[in-house]
């Protein structure tokens, strides 16, 4: 039986077992994926927003001239640290919080989700706020129906997926090709072939794609790509004998979701920085 996920050392290889159970951390004494909690941003730390707002930590407020908190907030501000009026720049970091949002509710395991990510809430660049009773540690709900942070809908849109398609959240352990031409997860080129050990040996690899199998008779495969380079990427759609078309069924990059029905081997661009995903159809 062949692995499912390769690439030690590799950044893609990373992302592979995160995004599918973290078996490497937890497939071990009877334990599922219900063992390991996803998540992106919890109560210490920066929120979603200022995850892509801030390159420092901004804890003057606490008294402590700055010294608390964590300065690894592995975080990136594109240029303009704090808010900013720029429409490109504020749409680049909604389409980075939604892309986190959308890898953390497509991975398997149980996802958290901080309160007031879904609205944009802000701390100001503060990650060690548990001592301010203030605007500033409050979760603030202002930017409810704001076009650039309210990602509420789209957080409904990722749950409906997340239920469509069980097999994200199955509790048995993937695994890819098998003796019998079955499998679990095919990870695949963007010329949408099975990798190789020497694919998985990329350490400057920013894409990753592939195809969680349909979990019954009545369910669809989901194909998902992952593009984190700052340009497009193009890709083919998977060939499989029994799926008739793709349907595309996610793209952060597209606030409108314009529906897209395209066959098998269909060429088709990655816009930079973004997650897709599609259902297998058999008509």
């Amino acid at each position: 039986m062949r692995r499912y996920w390769s690439g030690e050392g590799s950044l893609i290889g990373e992302v592979s077992r995160r995004m599918t159970g973290s078996s490497d951390v937890f497939n071990h004494d009877g334990r599922k994926q219900r063992a390991g909690i996803n998540h992106v941003t919890v109560h210490d730390g920066f929120p979603l927003a200022d995850l892509f707002a801030y390159n420092e930590k901004h804890n003057e407020a606490n008294g402590e001239d700055n010294r608390d908190g964590s300065s690894d907030n592995l975080s990136n501000n594109f240029g303009v640290e704090g808010p900013t009026d720029d429409p490109e720049l504020l749409a680049l970091r909604r389409q980075l919080r939604k892309n986190q949002l959308a890898c953390l509710l497509l991975a398997q395991g149980v996802p958290l989700l901080l309160a007031g990510d879904e609205v944009g809430n802000t701390q100001g660049g503060n990650n060690n706020a548990y001592c301010q009773d203030n605007e500033i540690g409050w979760v603030g709900w202002e930017k409810l129906g704001d076009k650039d942070d309210d990602l509420t809908d789209f957080i409904g849109h990722m749950t409906q997926l997340r239920q469509r398609f069980p097999q994200i959240t199955t509790q048995r352990w993937l695994d890819g090709r098998r003796a019998d031409g079955s499998y679990g997860v095919l990870w695949l080129t963007p010329s949408a072939e099975e990798m190789t050990e020497k694919d998985w040996a990329f350490p400057d690899g920013r894409f990753l794609a592939y195809v969680m199998s349909a979990s019954g008779e009545n369910n669809n495969p989901i194909f998902i790509v992952l593009n984190a380079a700052p340009e497009g990427i193009p890709f083919k759609l998977p060939k499989m004998a029994e799926y008739k078309n793709w349907r595309q069924v996610l793209n952060t990059a597209d606030d409108n979701l314009s529906i897209a029905i395209l066959p098998p081997g269909s060429d088709i661009d990655a816009p930079p920085r973004s997650v897709l995903a599609f259902a297998g159809t058999k008509a």
